[in-house]
């Protein structure tokens, strides 16, 4: 199995910083973490085996990190839910105007 055909990046690197750069294909990656992360995915058959348990770790904290960071969206989402439930219930004067509302 062959490696996919990397296309040519442009990057614009800020003075006096040097992104890291793919040992396979060339590709100006922006910290070590994503490097790891790029070889495991694109460059699987060329990694040793240390390599690839560095990137199954790697891999697992970014699973690790998403997941809290979905909770945390959720957790906003339904503070938003409820703040504007309770905003809504708080403006109506009659308590069953949202029923009006559903069943007319």
């Amino acid at each position: 199995m062959t490696d996919r055909p990397t296309p040519t990046y442009e990057t614009d690197v800020p003075p006096g910083e040097s992104p890291v750069e793919c040992p396979h294909c060339g590709r100006p990656l922006e910290s070590e973490q994503l490097l790891v992360l790029h070889e495991g995915i694109d460059h699987w058959e060329r990694l040793g085996d240390d390599r690839r348990e560095e990137f199954r770790e790697t891999y697992r904290r970014e699973n690790d990190d998403l997941r809290t960071f979905r909770l945390k969206l959720l957790g906003l989402l339904v503070v938003v839910y409820f703040a504007f439930l309770f905003v809504y219930s708080w403006q109506t004067t009659d308590p069953y105007s949202v029923i009006s509302l559903v069943f007319v």
